[in-house]
């Protein structure tokens, strides 16, 4: 039989008739190859929406394709007509089952059928690719992964476009293909199939489940493997269940987290233990140098600024500290970040108390919804209390800048790393949040070139400071981790490799945004490191490697005068 490699790409879309979203195809791409694996012929055509208006500028960003290339384009039945037609009888391939999943929910939509008209056997390359490279199941490789891992040549394709995203996957099949191995993962495409292809995994949220058996809920001691006790009630979180144990033979205590889930193939039970977090009282602080910020303690409360900064008075800066505020235990005792477990009130009060001590008008605030990205929303008076007073409005957003006196620029961190812009010239300002992924986007450059196309600041002139976050010898991380920073441009300046002393990596979060500041046309002498580290400085600052998550946030702040 031939083989049919098909790439989509598709638009969310809201649906009045199912009261909620689709994935509306709007491109078809696919390939077909005998048993040589030379492409034969290749299938393209874009899918005019007819439940989406407009396609969001998202995916319009992603795949380069807009509202006038989809006017001339077929319905969606046209085009599974025609594909049908152009397929054959065939074997057909995807690179994971997304596109399979997407197929099936569009005939669904729009025919009322269950069954795809032209599916018949089918193969996720994906999970074939993953075992047969030795990659193993556990993460998802992605496509332009996958090719970069077997060392493809594809400069010539447009990645997330059909059909060279297609093309892609054919240069990765023939690398992997083996015909004995292949051959248990094709998939008779029969209704026992689409049961399990549609079957939604849950999770069991519930210990009062009827599928829950008591030897689930016990855990054996990780360093004697004896018989442990559980000595707190289960708390429930992020899905999973987790409890406090303490060895009955060696009395070590431990921490223990239980997933159930209810797959097709049956449930799923994981166990796992961990250290329980150390929790440290806030230490009393002295005001004075600490790194390359100053410790100052306005009305007992203690806040860092950068001396580099005290020549802009056009700016008031700062970074929280856990000293001078009214939270107890883990949070205490400044605590700024909502939703942690810190009863609420204690969070504005904290907020009220911060700002004072430190010159900012409490209303003033604006914070966004931060998810590790590199979008960037400037801001405005119509913003203010968005985030702090008033509920975010904006998903994903990592960074904020403004040219409008009266707002406060406001970002939540306890390892990831705070970045402060200043342009002096157009009087504006930039405040970014950027973990590790962020860093690896490069969030530093985004936020200079955006200042720059925002309010037409010159990189050259831009003052910037990077704030308190994880250092190198903190931040030790495994191989996928270590591999995004790697790619980097000047990777070794910022990567340590693992030695026969540690067996990780080390990332310098500092430099690696101070070399993308650098590449942002930054001067040099305009970008201060602050030097702290929340890990080493865990009393004063929080850390959320040191507790294990057991924390309260802190707070960068900045705003025009």
């Amino acid at each position: 039989m031939d083989t049919v490699i098909l790439d989509l790409e598709w638009n969310a879309a809201y649906s009045r008739r199912l009261r909620g979203y689709i994935n509306e195809i709007i491109e078809f791409g696919a390939v077909k190859c005998g048993p040589d694996l030379k492409a034969r012929s290749v299938f393209s055509c874009f899918v005019k929406p007819q439940v989406g208006k407009h396609i969001s500028s998202t995916i319009s960003s992603l795949t380069s394709i807009t509202d006038e290339n989809l006017k001339e384009g077929l319905s969606f039945m046209q085009a599974a007509a025609r594909f049908k037609r152009w397929a054959g009888d065939c074997v057909l391939m995807t690179w994971g089952t997304s596109d399979i999943l997407t197929l099936i929910e569009n005939c669904r939509y729009f025919s009322g059928r269950e069954e795809v008209p032209f599916l018949s056997r089918y193969v996720d390359l994906q999970r074939y690719a993953q075992v047969q490279m030795g990659w193993g199941a556990s993460t998802q490789v992605g496509l332009s992964r996958a090719a970069e891992l077997l060392e493809l040549d594809v400069s010539g394709m447009e990645h997330h476009r059909a059909k060279d995203d297609s093309l892609m996957t054919l240069e990765i099949l023939k690398q992997v293909y083996d015909e004995k191995a292949i051959a248990p993962f094709v998939d008779i495409c029969d209704r026992e199939f689409y049961r399990r292809m549609t079957f939604k995994t849950s999770y069991v949220c519930d210990l009062g489940s009827p599928l829950i058996e008591a030897g689930h809920l016990r855990f054996s001691c990780p360093k004697c493997g004896g018989e442990a006790k559980r000595v707190t009630r289960w708390n429930l979180k992020n899905k999973s269940f987790r409890a406090e144990f303490a060895c009955k033979s060696c009395g070590h205590p431990f921490g223990g987290r239980l997933i159930i889930k209810q797959k097709y193939e049956g449930l799923s039970v994981n166990k796992k233990t961990f250290p329980l977090p150390e929790i440290q009282e806030p230490r009393k602080a002295v005001p004075g140098l600490l790194g390359n910020m100053r410790l100052e303690m306005p009305e007992g409360v203690g806040l860092l600024r950068f001396p580099a900064f005290d020549s802009l008075p056009m700016v008031n800066h700062c970074f929280s500290t856990r000293v001078g505020g009214v939270s107890k235990g883990e949070f205490a005792s400044m605590n700024l970040g909502t939703n942690r477990g810190d009863p609420n009130e204690n969070v504005a009060e904290n907020f009220r108390i911060f700002c004072r001590a430190a010159g900012f008008e409490a209303e003033s605030l604006v914070a966004g919804a931060q998810d590790h990205h590199v979008n960037i929303r400037q801001v405005g008076l119509p913003e203010r209390g968005i985030g702090i007073w008033r509920e975010k409005d904006m998903e994903s957003i990592d960074g904020l800048c403004t040219d409008v006196p009266g707002v406060t620029l406001v970002i939540y961190t306890a390892d990831c790393v705070p970045l402060y812009f200043v342009d002096p010239e157009h009087h504006a300002i930039g405040l970014a949040h950027a973990g590790w992924r962020g860093t690896a986007a490069g969030m530093a450059k985004v936020m200079a070139e955006r200042m720059q196309a925002a309010f037409g600041t010159d990189p050259r002139k831009l003052i910037t400071a990077i704030g308190p976050s994880i250092c190198k010898a903190c931040f030790e991380v495994d191989e996928p981790v270590a591999a995004e920073f790697l790619k980097l441009e000047n990777a070794e300046k910022f990567v340590s490799l693992p030695t026969e002393a540690d067996v990780k990596y080390h990332v310098d979060l500092w430099e690696c945004n101070r070399q993308f500041l650098l590449q942002a046309g930054v001067r040099e002498e305009n970008i201060t490191v602050g030097g702290i580290c929340t890990m080493c400085e865990s009393d004063l600052i929080f850390s959320h490697r040191r507790t294990r998550g057991h924390r309260g946030s802190n707070c960068a702040m900045l705003a025009l005068q």
